[in-house]
């Protein structure tokens, strides 16, 4: 009996043509635990809570003889086919870590199978770590984080109980379209607002932005503002030359930061009337700007684009409808600016104006149209529109409060983002129990120190911290001078003390 077949939505084939031999199109996540996990358990977990219960992780990829793509059940699948375990050679240290990631994700997952695969690590500083990889054409970073919160609880015991069995998938328009009129009916009967950047308070969720609701009842989104906002990406040019545009090389580096108090951050926001998402930005604009003054670039010479994803999934949206659902959006990074407050503010600025504009649903629908393309013709929109950014940038929200993961309590969790195109540079922030991370994934050829870019984000974050100490707020106070030292550093962080 021939296996099960379901068309790929456009958007998701979107993502799967978009793999090339210098970017990969896979999401790659670290949970590491004080703990050495059981690799027996581990794979239970991901029998009941991950496989049984999403059935697009038991699909393979097929091609039909119209050309067209479809998920299949796969008639061999063998969980021990994508769970397996590695020992970190000695010291086992964040760096023996970081080193052993970063060469891990340069490996392409196997499309004869469905694509997905989990990695235990073993002997990482005395504990344990569960390397995840996931093809982005799958499911968005908002879905699998769901996902995880399923196979998770708040005691050791809550995560190991199982799941019941899923529900039947549930079904619905596949065309970028028909999902954009099915959001926007669900907007008019329930008022939810479904162009939201993110759903938890680290993000600064865009709350009910009116705008969108009045533009999607009167059907504006479709008509009269996607005119504009095709004709401003038409129009815009690509991002100016840099320290991050360059050819691509086929090996990518990752770092990622120790946590930082999501406190501070909160209180900075509130300090400068900014969203928690404005600061994080903000540090990671000043961050860049750093590295480029080291690599030689001057930040003078412009502002760099960074593309934004911005989640559209409906709140109610069943947890087992994975897929994509979000749009990606051209957002300025003020690198041209000395003054970390001055950066904050335009920031802020370049944000609010995303907040209420219909940019992402027209967004969510280009992604659409270039799944029907050609792979060809594909791959060249994909080059065009990534020319356009320097690098990818998403937040994150992970769970609020402390989780364990298959019985262990985990200690963190960090995720990288995929990047397109010709893009060098992939950006990723999460939050998590009342932590936020940083992640970089970098070109290796043109990137040659990413752990500089980390310790710029926690440098510029204290910055901020210090012009709030001297009273530089609203414009207000002391000049601020690129050159004076910050001689604080946060708790277990590595400094490179780069002169930006």
């Amino acid at each position: 009996m021939a296996s099960k077949r379901e068309q790929m939505s456009n958007v998701d084939k979107a993502w799967l043509d978009m793999d090339s031999s210098v970017n990969l199109m896979i999401i790659n996540g670290i949970m590491t635990f004080d703990d050495v996990l059981d690799f027996d358990e581990l794979k239970h977990t991901l029998e009941t809570k991950f496989v049984a219960r999403y059935r697009r992780f038991r699909q393979r990829v097929v091609q039909g003889t119209s050309g067209r793509v479809y998920w299949e059940d796969d008639p061999h699948f063998d969980i021990r086919a994508h769970v397996r375990r590695y020992a970190l050679p000695e010291p086992g240290d964040k760096a023996m870590l970081q080193q052993v990631v970063s060469a891990i994700v340069n490996e392409p997952l196997d499309r004869r199978k469905p694509l997905w695969r989990y990695l235990l690590l073993e002997n990482v500083e005395g504990g344990s770590a569960v390397l995840v990889r996931l093809h982005h054409s799958m499911a968005d970073g908002i879905a699998l984080i769901r996902v995880l919160l399923d196979m998770t609880g708040p005691t050791a015991e809550d995560s190991l109980t199982a799941l019941e069995r899923p529900h039947k998938p549930h079904g619905g328009s596949h065309t970028p379209v028909g999902a954009l009129v099915g959001m926007t009916r669900s907007i008019t009967k329930t008022g939810l607002d479904v162009a939201r950047v993110a759903v938890s308070e680290s993000l600064q969720t865009i709350e009910h932005p009116s705008h969108l609701v009045d533009l999607a009842r009167s059907g504006g989104i479709i008509s009269a503002a996607s005119t504009a906002i095709l004709a401003k990406l038409v129009l815009l040019s690509p991002d100016r030359k840099s320290a991050f545009k360059g050819e691509l090389g086929a090996i990518k580096r990752v770092v990622w930061s120790d946590p930082v108090d999501l406190t501070r951050v909160k209180t900075l926001g509130k300090r400068y009337g900014a969203t928690v998402n404005d600061v994080l930005v903000a540090a990671v604009a000043g961050s860049l700007r750093r590295y480029m003054i080291m690599a030689g670039d001057d930040p003078a010479l412009g502002d760099m684009n960074a593309m934004v994803p911005i989640n559209l999934r409906p709140e109610h949206r069943p947890k087992e409808d994975l897929g994509n659902e979000f749009a990606l959006v051209y957002l300025s990074l003020p690198v041209s600016l000395a003054d970390p407050y001055d950066r904050l503010m335009m920031t802020k600025r370049h944000m609010d104006v995303l907040k209420n504009s219909p940019e992402p649903f027209i967004g969510y629908q280009i992604l659409g149209l270039i799944g029907v393309l050609p792979l060809d013709l594909a791959r060249q929109a994909t080059m065009w529109f990534s020319s356009k950014a320097s690098s990818v940038l998403t937040n994150v929200p992970g769970p609020r409060q402390q989780i364990y993961f298959s019985g262990k309590r985990m200690r963190n969790i960090m995720f990288w983002v995929p990047q397109s195109g010709e893009i060098s540079l992939g950006i990723s922030i999460i939050s998590y129990n009342n932590g936020v991370m940083l992640g970089i994934m970098a070109d290796e050829g043109l990137v040659t120190d990413p752990q500089a870019l980390i310790d710029g984000f926690e440098d510029e974050l204290l910055r901020l911290e210090e012009q709030v100490r001297t009273g530089a707020e609203n414009g207000e106070g002391p000049a601020y001078s690129e050159e004076a030292p910050v001689n604080q550093a946060l708790p277990g962080a590595k400094r490179s003390t780069p002169q930006a």
